[in-house]
């Protein structure tokens, strides 16, 4: 299994100066067909208390502590579904194991993705999965939380339907504590993330 550990994540001015670029990288490595490595940070990484508490209203109904969150639209044709099944899969196998975990997907499309259309799309993949959909600022300040970019093409007032967007397929292992803990390839690397669920049972109980 390829793991990067990355152990110079320790103080909090590194994380605000440095965190960034890490996952700035990785996301340019991913984007480019790059083999990124899932990187598992030696000291967890926090994520901003309004960003935490978005995070608990997607799931605010399920005991679920543990959160896998992915980005994507609903109009993707085979990335996004792709990632979705994934993360269904790793749901049932972290269940599998005894882990409390539950499924995030973070639409980057609110103009076409409506509430009602996210809700019909991830019950495709999945029970325990839920969503969360912001607009303008507030989806801005969520996705550059987790250094997540998109690019929109031919989208303009004659084309508010049929553009395609762009994006990254990093996704995020979360903490109880709403701490990232793990950051891989949602597409890639999800056989390394069930064989994390199996064989690094500390990285739950820390």
């Amino acid at each position: 299994m390829k793991l990067k550990y990355i152990k110079e994540i320790q103080s909090g001015a590194f994380r605000k100066r440095y965190f960034p670029a890490v996952l700035t990288a990785f996301l340019l490595f991913a984007h480019a067909g790059i083999e990124a490595a899932t990187v598992i940070p030696t000291s967890p990484i926090p994520l901003r208390p309004e960003i935490i508490g978005q995070l608990k209203q997607a799931q605010a109904d399920k005991d679920t502590p543990w959160q896998l969150v992915v980005f994507g639209f609903t109009h993707c044709k085979d990335v996004c579904p792709t990632s979705l099944a994934n993360l269904s899969m790793l749901v049932n196998a972290a269940a599998a194991e005894k882990i409390k975990l539950n499924g995030i997907f973070v639409t980057v499309d609110p103009d076409r993705d409506t509430n009602a259309i996210l809700s019909r799309y991830i019950k495709a993949f999945g029970s325990d999965l839920a969503y969360l959909r912001f607009e303008g600022e507030a989806l801005e300040r969520f996705k550059a939380a987790f250094s997540v970019e998109t690019a929109f093409y031919t989208k303009n007032p004659g084309n508010m339907q049929n553009y395609q967007v762009d994006h990254s397929t990093t996704a995020f292992l979360i903490d109880s504590r709403g701490n990232i803990r793990v950051i891989f390839d949602a597409l890639k690397d999800a056989a390394q993330m069930e064989q994390i669920f199996r064989e690094n049972k500390a990285l739950f109980e820390s």
